[in-house]
């Protein structure tokens, strides 16, 4: 395909684009044409359509006025006859079997049928043979609804003039209530008192003015409730069209059905014509039969018409396009062929001048892009020469490097080596170009070295590997390459260049570190082992220390309070005073234990931190010690702090041991303050915890984190002195620092990090 199109000329294609333009519009116009005059057309059918419908319902409702007024002239004569039909009635006592209703008939004049309608919808007594036992209730329910009304009420209620369901004929009803309420009387006076008069007004008369209008009509057809023909009352529905009619009667909607194989559109239009004043329902199903053949053809037509005006236009544009492609393209090929002669090597050939401007640019164009070549070949012939001293120095420039440097094919064949290479692997320069060349290599390692020359690629081109080879001697070294991917424009490998050294040396340091490395963390096992056993027998030895001292100390307490309580009516007060003195050192040297032991067991207790709002830790502890400020005055404040990672349950007792003592150094103040909050201080978080309290001298500073130690000498100051202690190590646990500023009487402050 390509070859034939190279071997067109310009004119051709530039008459095909003509061609084509010329084409595509006049299609363009054709179908547009079209599909206005055929959207106009449908549009006027669609209106005549509407119209005749229009017209229809129009004339419909106005024959039905008409009717419904001649049917009210009835009324007259009809009401007269109740009047005789109920005083027979009467007569009879309200029994309808005594009355004989063929003779009423004959003195009503013989052409009223009578009915009478018992307390359940059924035609009871009759003179008309067919309706006799006729059920409202199952085949007419909503006229049974309808009889009822008028069986509960009083006076005369006349009836439109209706088809009877089975015969199709015409006839006037009217209905009168017993004055007893347990019948219903009806009279149905014949079509013959009234068909001459009432012809006057025929829908068949409209179905002819409508087919006149409108010639698109092939037939029209009027259904009435009862499902009969206007005009045709011997024509009974199929069952198809029958169930048709149904829907239509239930849902009260009109229809359209299209049979394109008939060509013809059927429209049900349905009339809506229910009166409140009468029980009859009047409306009518207008079935209305479109041609749609006689719609098509002159569409065809039309349609014939324009297809032939467009081969016409098509065929006239092929011919002018002809022309103006060959006047249009005779500068090109005078230019195409100077431009010709130039391509084949006649650089001083001069391009032929032409009309037009943008020819005129052209040839200059080509007259500078001529001395351009010129000047190209020029610039390319000194580049080569540059080309081949640059090289020249590169080669000396590598030749003189002490790493290997190779580059070779993907394939393996080699094309370049420098002299380090060809001196490591014991080969002549000379004789490896065009060769390959591949070091012999450990089985094992194949695998990676694949999968490292597989992974160089366009968007990774350089690679790093580190990997041993086998010498001819059989001494097996390590090496570590960097090879880089050249590549074309299309993104194909061409080459790939190594750079690689021996690493043998460092690769030996490194095992030896490696070896020193698992040596020390054996010895960091073995240590930690140690320091495991000598924890759980320091576990093992508090227990004793706890268990060994408590049993004298319970067992002096418990003697002591034997002795108070049971002689101490035959002691001296003296001795009293001893007991219990004994009895208060014995608690405050279990307490003493307690603290020891919790202190001992704070430095081996898991540390969980994780970021936590300190503010809410610290409120917590001061809750627990809401007992000590029973009966003080005690003004306790926490301010905003930031958030920090640490051990919740540790910092807590942080807190705990800082609150309680600023609340036991406190007690002398009439209302003790009590402040908590957190400053920045060289780029860090501190926390601290400040009281108003008795304070001490800073030089006992070194005294106030120390084990059993205490500043002040006061008794009555309870405490063991390892409360501090235990905050000291948890706060050191954290990678972090605790500190004390205080003076005597002017309170004390404790600061402290978390790492």
């Amino acid at each position: 395909m390509s070859s034939l199109t190279k071997n067109r000329s310009f004119s051709f294609f530039l008459l095909l684009v003509i061609i084509g333009l010329i084409a595509l519009i006049v299609t363009a116009i054709t179908i547009g044409d079209l599909i206005v005059v055929r959207n106009n057309f449908e549009e006027q059918s669609a209106l005549m359509r509407n119209e005749t419908e229009g017209n229809i319902i129009t004339s419909v409702h106005s024959i039905d006025n008409g009717l419904k007024l001649f049917d009210n002239t009835l009324n007259r004569r009809m009401e007269e006859g109740f009047v005789v039909f109920n005083a027979a009635y009467v007569e009879s006592g309200g029994e309808p079997s005594r009355m004989d209703l063929e003779a009423l008939k004959q003195e009503l004049g013989g052409d009223m049928e009578l009915y009478i309608i018992n307390e359940s919808g059924v035609v009871e007594y009759t003179t008309y043979e067919p309706d006799l036992g006729l059920d409202f209730r199952t085949t007419i329910p909503y006229f049974y609804d309808y009889l009822m009304t008028i069986r509960e009420s009083q006076g005369f209620y006349p009836d439109r003039v209706v088809q009877e369901k089975a015969t199709g004929n015409l006839r006037k009803f009217a209905y009168l209530p017993t004055l007893d309420h347990r019948y219903i009387l009806e009279l149905g006076l014949s079509a013959d008192a009234f068909r001459s008069e009432r012809s006057s007004l025929r829908y068949t008369d409209m179905i002819e003015a409508v087919r006149e209008r409108n010639p698109f009509i092939r037939d029209i057809r009027i259904f009435t409730t009862a499902k009969r023909v206007v005009g045709n009352k011997s024509y009974v529905p199929g069952p198809e069209l029958d169930a048709l009619l149904g829907d239509i009667l239930s849902s009260r909607t009109s229809r359209d059905f299209r049979d394109p194989s008939k060509g013809i559109t059927a429209k049900y239009l349905y009339i809506d014509l229910r009166d409140e004043d009468y029980a009859s329902d009047m409306s009518l199903i207008v079935e209305i039969t479109y041609d749609d053949l006689l719609i098509a053809h002159p569409l065809q037509e039309i349609i014939g018409f324009h297809i032939l005006v467009a081969i016409g236009g098509l065929m006239l544009g092929t011919v002018a396009a002809f022309g103006i492609s060959r006047y249009l393209t005779r500068p090109i090929a005078q230019i195409s062929g100077d431009v010709t002669i130039i391509a084949r090597g006649d650089l001083d050939h001069k391009v032929s001048p032409t009309l037009g401007k943008e020819f005129g640019v052209l040839e200059k164009s080509i007259d500078t892009m001529v001395r351009s070549l010129k000047d190209m070949i020029s610039q390319l012939q000194d580049s080569e020469r540059r080309l081949r001293e640059s090289e020249e120095r590169y080669r000396g420039v590598v030749e003189s490097q002490s790493e290997f440097i190779t580059r070779f094919l993907p394939g393996g064949t080699v094309t370049f080596a420098n002299e380090a290479y060809c001196r490591y692997f014991g080969l002549d320069c000379h004789e490896i170009i065009g060769k390959t060349f591949i070091p012999s290599i450990p089985e094992e390692e194949h695998d990676l070295i694949r999968d490292h020359f597989r992974s160089i690629s366009l968007s990774q081109p350089e690679r790093t590997i580190e990997h041993r080879i086998i010498k001819p001697d059989g001494d097996i070294r390590w090496q570590e390459w960097i090879d880089r991917g050249i590549f074309d424009l299309d993104g194909n490998l061409l080459e790939i260049q190594s750079v690689g050294r021996d690493i043998t040396a460092r690769k030996r340091i490194e095992e030896e570190n490696r070896r020193l490395h698992e040596e020390l963390e054996e010895r960091v096992q073995t240590r930690t082992a140690d320091l495991e056993a000598a924890n759980r027998e320091l576990d093992s030895f508090s227990y004793s220390v706890s268990h060994d001292l408590r049993a004298p100390l319970r067992a002096i307490d418990g003697f002591s309070t034997i002795l108070l309580h049971e002689h101490s009516t035959s002691l001296p007060k003296e001795t009293i005073q001893y007991l219990e003195k004994i009895r208060e050192n014995t608690m405050k040297m279990s307490e003493l234990i307690d603290d020891l032991l919790n202190f001992s067991r704070m430095s081996r207790q898991p540390l969980n931190r994780f970021l936590i709002d300190p503010a809410s830790v610290a409120s917590e502890a001061y809750e627990e010690l809401l007992l000590e400020t029973l009966g003080r005055t005690v003004r306790f404040e926490i301010r905003e702090m930031p958030a920090c990672s640490a051990d919740p349950v540790l910092l807590n007792q942080v807190y705990l041991n800082l609150l309680s003592n600023a609340l036991k150094f406190t007690r002398q103040r009439e209302i003790a303050e009590i402040e908590i909050g957190a400053l920045e201080k060289d780029g860090r978080t501190v926390y601290y915890v400040k009281d108003n309290g008795i304070g001490f001298d800073m030089k006992y500073a070194s005294k106030v984190f120390g084990v059993f130690q205490r500043v002040h000498e006061d008794a009555a100051l309870e405490g063991t002195g390892v409360g501090l202690a235990i905050a000291e190590r948890i706060i050191h646990r954290h990678g972090g620092e605790i500190w004390v500023e205080s003076s005597p009487g002017a309170g004390t402050t404790f600061f402290f990090t978390l790492g």
